[in-house]
């Protein structure tokens, strides 16, 4: 349809400013081009980031052996338990068990185990449903946040690129500008899944995936908006590439919305995910349930009441459950730069209760068949928990000694590496991978610094190759690949030239 160059004007501005009202933060953003034969067509990758640097060492700690007593001489106060005795002051505090929750042996010769708090992801080890794998980081540590924050997005130590690397992942799969493949629990898109070519929904609430017209004319209120991005999504993207983008981003939100939260009359089976949450008083938030039986129900599991993490979790799982396109997904915690009080009333523990508690009952519903209430039509209703993969990371590691020696002041400052998990039905479970770093042999450069095992290349390129059935080639190192390369050695040998799966997927 041919419109005059003040027509075009007109409505490309009001097509922006409709897309700049959207609750969800959506973007169309060039990538690669090039097209791939995506992985299993029900693989889903569910990313829980812990915001602020994660004490690894007193989440997968020394219970016992050499390393135990390096990891009593560098944290007097901070020391978690080595003996079932210890453990009464969680156990007092309600966290649990009575038990050291031990992992057992690891190659360097000490036994490990979970910090007391994580009763609930300890139970999915002894089940063989979650993989440790230690000592998680990259060449050339940053010790700053933002920088380093930036390189987990990009997995580029030395460059700044600025392409998060599952956005890369994301256009080598080829997903149209019109898909909604991923989704952020939150109020921005996370850089690990940005530029993309296809489009994203970002939300805090899933209330706030309303189309923003008042009264009762929603329907033919969207079918105008729709016509202005169709017209400017027809545009030639040489000569206008930015009013295509928001014409295609527009055309992602009108024409999926409605997926998410129904919001008029006449929409039919819209508003699937919603339709999942019980509604108590018109806001979604943590006080609604899933309307069927549900491990993510405070109703339930009361330990979840006012959990944040566990309430975005439920979304993720109405989400899989209403078989809508998007299996992708990202969920974060905060809270972790403990430079001080680390565990003065509990603070640390209660982090990693909410963590291991929340992944553990998503895990759960998943893990089950659910019985819906009738009407409901076109959901995934039978055992998921084959198809999803749970990650966790943080941007680094705590130090290795804790920064003050009264036990309410103690803390522990910016390091590097850490464990990390992997969790879900396929993962190969119930036991450790590589080696715990060794307290007595630090980094060259920091006496506090825990050195690296795995490269996080090798730690998201083993989801990327045995789970998303992406080609080792395409995996990299190098120039145009999803992975750059690290040639040059920091001061402790670390380089990264070339991809090393591990073994917690099988092959």
């Amino acid at each position: 349809m041919a419109i005059s160059r003040r027509q075009f004007l007109k409505r490309s501005a009001a097509s922006a400013a409709a897309l700049s009202a959207f609750g969800p933060r959506l973007r169309w953003l060039p990538g690669t081009g090039v097209s791939y034969a995506g992985g299993p067509a029900n693989a889903i990758v569910v990313f829980v980031q812990l915001y602020g640097g994660n004490d690894g060492l007193n989440t997968v700690y020394p219970v016992s052996g050499a390393q135990r007593t390096k990891y009593a001489q560098f944290r007097p106060t901070l020391k978690l338990p080595s003996i079932n005795g210890e453990m009464t002051p969680w156990v007092t505090e309600g966290f649990g068990s009575s038990t050291v929750l031990s992992i057992g042996a690891n190659v360097n010769g000490s036994t490990y185990g979970l910090h007391p708090a994580m009763g609930a992801l300890h139970g999915l080890y002894q089940a063989g449903k979650v993989a440790v794998v230690n000592g998680v980081h990259y060449p050339w540590a940053d010790h700053s946040h933002f920088r380093s924050e930036a390189i987990w997005y990009t997995v580029d130590p030395l460059g700044s690129s600025g392409q998060g690397w599952f956005g890369k992942y994301l256009d080598l799969a080829g997903f149209t500008p019109t898909q909604v493949p991923a989704i952020m629990l939150g109020d921005s898109l996370n850089p690990t899944f940005t530029p993309a070519q296809t489009s994203l929904f970002a939300f805090d609430r899933l209330s706030e995936l309303r189309f923003p017209a008042a009264g009762g004319e929603t329907l033919l209120k969207q079918a105008t908006f729709r016509d202005l991005y169709d017209e400017s999504d027809d545009l030639n993207p040489s000569v206008y590439p930015e009013l295509v983008k928001i014409g295609q981003t527009g055309l992602a939100t009108i024409d999926n919305i409605q997926d998410y939260y129904k919001v008029g009359d006449g929409l039919g089976n819209a508003g699937k995910v919603e339709a999942l949450l019980l509604d108590g008083g018109g806001e979604y938030d943590g006080d609604n349930p899933l309307v069927y039986d549900s491990p993510l129900n405070a109703t339930t599991n009361p330990v979840l009441t006012d959990m944040r993490l566990a309430r975005d979790l439920k979304h993720v799982a109405a989400t899989i459950r209403s078989n809508i396109g998007a299996r992708f997904f990202h969920v974060a915690i905060g809270g972790f730069d403990s430079h001080s009080n680390q565990e003065q009333g509990f603070f640390h523990s209660y982090l990693l209760q909410e963590v291991s508690e929340s992944i553990a009952a998503f895990y759960g519903e998943l893990d089950q068949t659910v019985s819906l209430p009738g009407g409901y039509s076109g959901y995934l209703t039978g055992n998921l928990a084959s198809q999803v993969l749970i990650v966790t990371f943080s941007e680094f590691g705590r130090t290795i000694r804790q920064n003050a020696y009264n036990p309410g002041p103690a803390g522990t400052d910016h390091a590097t590496s850490s464990p990390q998990f992997v969790i879900g039905g396929p993962v190969i479970g119930g036991q450790q991978y590589g080696a715990y770093p060794l307290l007595d042999n630090p980094g060259s450069e920091n006496e506090d610094d825990l050195r690296m095992t795995y490269d996080f290349r090798d730690f998201f390129g083993t989801i990327l190759a045995r789970w998303l059935n992406v080609s080792v080639t395409d995996i990299g190192p190098g120039a145009g690949k999803i992975f750059p390369a690290t040639p040059t050695a920091d001061s402790d040998g670390n380089d990264y030239v070339a991809f090393t799966p591990i073994g917690f997927l099988p092959p």
